[in-house]
């Protein structure tokens, strides 16, 4: 073989187009949607979701510069292979390149990003298999964490919940917002906006919630604006107003998931939390719908004083209609203090360690999971408020999240981005540690606690004392793993309800 030095022009003209016909090609994979950031120094990272098949990829470096160009170029590889080329070290500058980028393409369709195949995945793979953290599985494995806590760390916008409206056509008896519903709203318009600021500063991850979002007018609008903004969607709502223009909408979106509160699994239970006779039956149609559409649908439990003795029936609802579940034992006050919810809470101490004992890793506290079992640091901070997302309220409020009810401005008066840099909050909060907590500082059984400061605001407006509730369930929570383990030496009955 000629080296580049005995070749004429011509020759190398042909090798240089010989070259540039092997490049790799590919397809971007339908349902795609990636962010790319850069931190301080100077490095690249991406995320990238796959939201048909559940499946996320975080790349860092040259792997994420070499994504960013495919996916910039619409499935084009030749600004990839240059990257390649100039960045990597090889003894054959022609074939070794190619070998790289056929390798990380691989490692791509394998993550579902890129492929020739297609495949619908919402059809083909029921919820519950691209969804589920399998009993026994190592939730420390869950990229969502790793990828949450890198956010968090670098301080990147990541995250928004947006509240679209407090009017809700339900009336749940422990129902967490405010007694005065009517609190004015973003218009359309300003959806937009808002939302097209949050894209350019990165964000990625966007919960659509209420009160129930389909009261708006103009939810259809807002789906396609999400589409548009290109954000990985989740979507809460009670699913009663659900009609054939939404759900066109909301498959066109190819949503991350549809939560739906489903109280209990018989409409008489059910409809008796929402006092509104036929919900029950009105939701349960809805699922079905976007079941059938193949849209991801976690059935989400609030667990009640009335309800709890029969959450099993959940689990086994769910497995019939091909959702996920989640269960959350945290009702909370009201977010204007209001304490009228409070009376709802599970107290039966025998139902509670049924479900501490059988279920406990879908337990949730606010779509926050609580199945990390481990012993937090005394300089462990609070919780993640504001670490990587914010919330926003119907008439613009920003908050650190949407169990905390503390401003850190309003929008549009306030930029979300000046927001981001400047509120003195995230140095303030994010400086309290654990120790600084009386009751937190040596508790054996903190990693059983959700430890959630808006919920202890929520009930007595101080974020830093936990609530007399939530310690409770975290003793019951690590009486009932210590009592299976004494139970094995025949002596659990000597365990006590403190």
């Amino acid at each position: 073989m000629l080296s580049d030095k005995e070749k004429s022009p011509r020759d190398k003209i042909q090798s240089c187009d010989e070259m540039r016909r092997a490049i790799p090609t590919s397809t971007i994979s339908n349902g795609v949607i990636t962010r790319r950031y850069s931190l301080h120094d100077g490095e690249s990272v991406c995320v990238a979701y796959h939201t048909p098949s559940q499946s996320v990829v975080f790349l860092e470096g040259d792997s994420a510069e070499v994504w960013w160009r495919i996916y910039a170029a619409k499935g084009d590889c030749e600004s990839a292979f240059d990257y390649i080329r100039q960045h990597g070290t090889f003894k054959d500058r022609e074939a070794e390149p190619r070998v790289v980028l056929t390798e990380f393409l691989d490692a791509l369709e394998d993550s579902h990003l890129i492929g020739q195949k297609v495949r619908d995945f919402r059809r083909d793979l029921s919820v519950v298999e691209a969804m589920s953290v399998k009993q026994g599985a190592d939730p420390t494995q869950n990229p969502e964490l790793e990828i949450g806590q890198f956010m968090a760390d670098h301080h990147i916008p990541y995250s928004l919940v947006l509240e679209l409206t407090y009017r809700c056509n339900e009336r749940c008896v422990h129902c967490y917002l405010p007694s005065d519903t009517r609190l004015p709203e973003l218009s359309t318009s300003q959806v937009d906006s808002l939302l097209g600021e949050f894209s350019s500063m990165g964000g990625l991850l966007l919960q659509l919630t209420g009160g129930e979002l389909l009261l708006r007018k103009d939810i259809v609008e807002i789906l396609n604006i999400s589409k548009a903004h290109g954000f990985v969607t989740s979507i809460t709502s009670n699913l009663t107003l659900l009609n054939d223009q939404t759900l066109k909408a909301m498959v066109e979106l190819q949503p991350r998931s549809v939560g739906c509160s489903i109280y209990a699994a018989t409409a008489e239970l059910h409809d008796a939390v929402t006092t509104f006779k036929g919900s029950f039956d009105k939701s349960i149609q809805s699922i079905q719908l976007l079941r059938a559409a193949g849209i991801p649908v976690i059935i989400k439990s609030p667990l009640l004083r009335s309800t709890a003795p029969h959450w099993r029936d959940i689990e086994r609802l769910a497995q019939d209609l091909d959702c996920e579940y989640q269960f959350d034992l945290s009702i909370t006050a009201k977010n204007d203090g209001g304490l009228s919810p409070l009376s709802n809470r599970v107290e039966d101490m025998g139902v509670l360690k049924d479900i501490f004992a059988s279920s406990y890793y879908k337990l949730y506290s606010r779509d926050e999971a609580l199945f990390t079992l481990t012993s937090p640091s005394p300089d462990a901070g609070l919780c993640g408020a504001g670490a990587s997302g914010l919330c926003i309220t119907p008439d613009g409020t920003v908050r650190p999240c949407i169990g905390l009810n503390l401003s850190l401005g309003r929008w549009p008066q306030n930029d979300l981005s000046e927001i981001w840099r400047s509120s003195p909050f995230f140095s303030e909060f994010g400086a309290i540690r654990l120790r600084d907590i009386p009751e937190c500082r040596e508790c054996p059984d903190s990693p059983y606690c959700s430890r959630c400061p808006g919920a202890w605001h929520a009930e007595h407006g101080d974020f830093r004392k936990p609530t007399t509730y939530a310690c409770k369930l975290a003793h019951v929570w690590a009486k009932t793993q210590r009592g299976e383990h004494v139970s094995r030496k025949g002596d659990e009955d000597n365990e006590t309800d403190n």
